[in-house]
Formats: C-alpha cells, sequence, structure tokens
C-alpha cells in the first residue's frame, strides 16, 4: 500500500521492490552511463586536437553541445517508456515535487543516475587516460550556483511541459527532441562559464573519478536541487492547474479554448 503526504507520494502502491521498479533502475543506470559515454566523450573529440594553452572556442563548444543535446535525446527517446529517461537527479525530484513520482523512486533512481555515470566515467579514463567531461567554475561559487540553477529549472520545466498530456501535443519523438534542444542550449550558454553540469548525476560522475571536488563544487549540486524543488512546485501548483481546468472544459463538450 502507498503512503502519500499532501498528494505527494512517499512510497509507490507496488512498494518498496518490484520488477517495474528494478527495470526502471537498470534503465537510468544505463542511461546516464550512455549519458557519459556520449556527452563527455564528445568533450574528449572536441578537445582532442587543441593546444593546451588554447581557450575553448566556439566551434567546440557547438560541437560538445551537440553531443550532450543528441546524445542525451537519443537516450530519452530510448529509455522514456521505461523509466521515463530521467538521467538526473534534478528531474527526478522536479518530478517528485511535481507529484509525478514517489520520493522513495526519486531517491532510489538518483542512486542508479550515479553509479551509472560513475561506471560510464571509469571507462573513459581507461580508455584516454584522464576523465573527460570534469566540470570547472570560471565564475565565483555564488554565481556558478545560480546559473546552474537556471539551467537546471529551465531542463525540469521542459521535461514537467513535454509528459503533460493536458496540452495536447503529439507524444513520441516531441519529447526526446524537446529534452534535447535544452540540454543543447543549456550548453550554449553554461560551458564556458561553470562547464554546464545542471545534473549532479553527471557533475558528481567526472569529478570523483578525475578527483576534482573542489570549495565550489557545492553549485553543482545544490543548483539543480533547488531547480528540481522549484520547478516542480511551479509546474505543479502554478501552471498546471491551467490544463487541468481546460482539459475539463473540453471533457465537458464545452469547447472551451486555452488561452
Amino acid at each position: 500500500m502507498g503512503v502519500a503526504i499532501f498528494g505527494f507520494k512517499i512510497i509507490d502502491d507496488d512498494g518498496c521492490i518490484s520488477m517495474k521498479l528494478v527495470r526502471e533502475i537498470i534503465a537510468e543506470m544505463l542511461g546516464t552511463f550512455f549519458l557519459i559515454i556520449l556527452g563527455c566523450g564528445g568533450v574528449q573529440g572536441a578537445i582532442t586536437d587543441k593546444p593546451a594553452d588554447e581557450i575553448l572556442g566556439s566551434a567546440r563548444i557547438l560541437q560538445i553541445g551537440f553531443a550532450f543535446g543528441l546524445g542525451i535525446g537519443g537516450i530519452v527517446h530510448l529509455f522514456s517508456d521505461i523509466s521515463g529517461g530521467q538521467l538526473n537527479p534534478a528531474v527526478s525530484f522536479g518530478l517528485f515535487f511535481a507529484r509525478k513520482l514517489s520520493l522513495y523512486r526519486a531517491a532510489i533512481l538518483s542512486v542508479a543516475q550515479i553509479i551509472g555515470g560513475i561506471i560510464g566515467a571509469v571507462v573513459l579514463k581507461i580508455v584516454f587516460g584522464s576523465t573527460p567531461g570534469v566540470v570547472a567554475m570560471s565564475v565565483s561559487g555564488f554565481k556558478g550556483l545560480i546559473l546552474e540553477f537556471l539551467g537546471a529549472l529551465f531542463l525540469v520545466l521542459t521535461v514537467l511541459a513535454t509528459i503533460n498530456d493536458k496540452r495536447g501535443h503529439a507524444a513520441g519523438y516531441l519529447q526526446p527532441l524537446s529534452i534535447g534542444i535544452a540540454i543543447f542550449v543549456a550548453h550554449m550558454f553554461l560551458i564556458p562559464l561553470t562547464g554546464c553540469g545542471i545534473n549532479p548525476a553527471r557533475a558528481l560522475a567526472t569529478n570523483i573519478v578525475a578527483g576534482e571536488i573542489k570549495g565550489d563544487f557545492y553549485a553543482y549540486i545544490l543548483g539543480p536541487i533547488l531547480a528540481s524543488a522549484i520547478g516542480g512546485l511551479v509546474y505543479e501548483f502554478v501552471f498546471n492547474p491551467h490544463y487541468a481546468s481546460a482539459y475539463e472544459g473540453i471533457e465537458n463538450g464545452e469547447g472551451e479554448e486555452m488561452k
């Protein structure tokens, strides 16, 4: 029997363990593994011929953005019907705060994401001799916190919008496309400033394996987690009532248009 408080699920109706949850754990672990392999592998490809003293130019940033955006879009398409293709604790907890996922499931899947990411980072380190994709700040820690929060907030809201079945949009390819574009745009903005973590599992994986946990690393955890809480609550209690009322009007045959 599930447990909920004020509509926020704590434990699911199927209890603490089920084959469905096991499949979701494997999907999230494997999905985040490929996120690191494809995204951070794309970083390695972008910097292979870059002199050590040369700044990361626009062309290389674009290449990295495409690697993460297209890679994650493909992974979301692959696993969306199994686990939702969350790949990010900020997304998982955003779903909890939007009352779409239990706290227990969000926590378990977040752990799976971190483990999958670390395995991916270890594989890259074995292959390349170093860990590509390590995130680092070129701004102060507090500014980095704000930037990571904004990037993750955009992603969380995008995910919640794409899974909203009351918007009347076509399912299928829209979700991975929208999420991939959000990831791509966030990288264009944040790579020169924070390295674009916006995902605690991704940031922890590369920086733990590389041994690069510094004093300002808190921004890569706190920023996205704050974004998950604010994004989830805002979407559920501010935006979602609009769609709920419009959908109810259509169901009642009133032909009400969303304004």
